[in-house]
């Protein structure tokens, strides 16, 4: 995972659009912690704060300040033999290092000790799964709960921080729409939902970053679309768990721990095939598996009418077992002459199901998600986090894959909610020898009007909404306690939005703006790292943007009239 703000684009796919040649700053502690973002903004603070000690301690040292002839002596020497095992490669003096390669000597706030970092993965190749899938439809629970009347920091700025609104079905600010029309599609398929009209089948795909990968927001939207329009099935998800902090609710996940993944942020796919989820899943073995099915924790998800498999046909490809309710329905072969995307379908009557997919064979078998669709008016949403992910992250994809996958999936809407990363990363960028570009934002709305032109292209017909990123909160009170580039990323978004026909969801301006992070930490709401939603919040947030479409979809109807 790339950390470097580098928004300089290319039309190469995989590593070398990355630019790994230019310098970037290291990855923050715990970098692949919970979420895996970009490292809590807490931690960037101390980075921040460790950088203005050392500056001051080089200005004190350049007024002269007295050291001992012997001790500067005696430093050199000690960093001579601590450096030495380091600069020579020799097996028997390398034993002697007294570091650890790749730790942060950033103090964690918690506890004051080194931390671990992960190695970037920019680069050809496949990485492990962080371990095996475990059924998490209970995070719903998580939606319900009453904020922690503590929260996880200090409490010096309590107040109510769900505005009235919500309770009064209105949504806390208005959706952008400067054309008019940019989801009026989506909007006529809803009302063939409403009308009960058969094969009204209204599907939502729903990419973003770690916001995004906890299912709360987009699991919260799903729900009342579900309520409001019908229950056509929970949608596409990811054969396993390839990011940190990626689940769903509504739905039950299990999967294998041995399956290697190539992600679109990396390590990346030689052949830039990642499916509509962006991640590649190969077993060379047998008995690796996957299984996903309705849920049985709550209300929602309870019913199936078909599954849907996407593969990857290749030479030499493995076989599969569908194996539905405990029953094998279907061997699957997935040689090919070719590398083609493919989908098998296994129907069912419309109920309580699960289908299971294990590998039979030792040749290479390569998957990439399955969805569950039911054959009644309703709605779909296929929440798609890329954890750690920006935006231009999409288009490291093959392009004529991807468009492929995204016909495949039939949607009437597709989100791009990014912002996150590149938030936290900063307003910079370089180009392939690490030099400063003097452009930036003007690189950064470049890049998001390539990916979101490839999104048009491929599915003219669907409707198209950003989404900006919430708040980000700092310690740092002289800011207002919220990271200034957010704003800054909020408002190219809206802008680039605006320019190319899409709908804007600010879901910044609606949490409050600069510094409802910080409120939001203090009363419960948002997760200790103070970039993330809990799940109460994400419940708001998702009620938040559920009520503004709603809002706009009720102005359509009455335009039709």
């Amino acid at each position: 995972m790339t950390t470097a703000a580098t928004e300089a684009s290319s039309s190469e796919k995989g590593p070398s659009s990355e630019h790994p040649s230019a310098p970037s700053p290291p990855p923050p502690a715990n970098q692949e912690a919970a979420f895996g973002e970009l490292g809590a903004t807490l931690e960037a603070d101390d980075v921040n704060e460790a950088r203005r000690l050392h500056d001051a301690d080089r200005e004190i040292a350049a007024r002269g300040f007295p050291v001992p002839k012997k001790t500067i002596i005696a430093a050199v020497l000690l960093g001579l033999l601590i450096g030495l095992p380091y600069a020579w490669k020799w097996s028997k003096i390398s034993r002697f290092r007294v570091l650890t390669e790749g730790v942060s000597l950033v103090p964690d706030d918690d506890d004051h000790t080194q931390q671990a970092v992960p190695p970037p993965v920019d680069k050809v190749g496949e990485m492990s799964l962080p371990g095996e899938t475990f059924d998490q439809q209970n995070r719903a629970d998580e939606l319900d709960k009453a904020p922690d009347a503590r929260g996880p920091i200090a409490q010096d700025d309590r107040k109510n921080v769900i505005p009235a609104s919500l309770d009064e079905g209105k949504p806390p600010i208005p959706l952008d729409d400067p054309s008019g029309k940019a989801l009026d599609h989506f909007f006529d398929r809803l009302m063939a939902a409403e009308r009960k009209d058969p094969g009204a089948v209204v599907r939502i795909v729903y990419y973003g970053d770690s916001i995004v990968a906890s299912d709360f927001i987009t699991g919260k939207l799903r729900r009342l679309l579900q309520k409001r329009f019908g229950d056509a099935g929970h949608g596409y998800a990811l054969v396993a768990n390839a990011f940190p902090g990626w689940f769903h609710i509504d739905v039950s996940r299990k999967a294998s721990d041995q399956w290697k993944t190539s992600r679109c942020l990396g390590p990346f796919a030689e052949d830039g095939l990642y499916g509509l989820g962006c991640v590649s899943f190969t077993a060379r073995k047998s008995d690796e598996w996957f299984s996903m099915g309705t849920a049985d924790k709550d209300e929602w998800g309870r019913s199936v009418s078909r599954f849907e498999l996407e593969y990857l046909k290749q030479p030499g490809g493995g076989d599969v077992d569908l194996i539905l309710d405990g029953k094998t329905v279907k061997t699957l072969s997935t040689d090919g002459e070719d590398k083609v995307v493919s989908y098998e379908t296994v129907p069912t009557d419309d109920g309580a199901h699960k289908l299971e997919v294990r590998t039979t064979s030792d040749k290479p078998t390569r998957l990439f998600g399955m969805r569950m669709e039911r054959d009644v008016p309703g709605v779909t949403l296929s929440a798609l986090g890329i954890t750690g992910a920006c935006m231009r992250y999409l288009d490291k994809q093959d392009d004529a894959h991807w468009a492929a996958v995204l016909k495949a999936a039939k949607p009437d809407l597709v989100v791009l909610a990014f912002g996150t990363n590149e938030a936290a990363a900063g307003a910079v960028a370089f180009d392939d020898k690490g030099i400063e570009l003097k452009d930036p934002m003007g690189i950064y709305d470049a890049n998001m009007k390539k990916v979101m032109g490839r999104v048009h292209d491929a599915v003219p017909e669907a409707s198209l909404m950003l989404v900006g990123p919430p708040d980000m909160a700092t310690k740092n009170e002289s800011e207002g306690h919220s990271k200034g580039t957010v704003a800054l990323f909020v408002d190219h978004q809206k802008a680039v939005a605006a320019s190319q026909g899409w709908a804007f969801w600010n879901q910044f301006k609606a949490m409050g703006g600069a510094g409802s992070m910080w409120s939001w930490v203090q009363n419960g709401l948002g997760n200790s790292d103070m970039i993330h939603p809990n799940g109460v919040g994400g419940n708001v947030l998702g009620k938040m943007e559920y009520l503004a479409l709603m809002e706009k979809y009720e102005a359509f109807k009455a335009s039709k009239r």
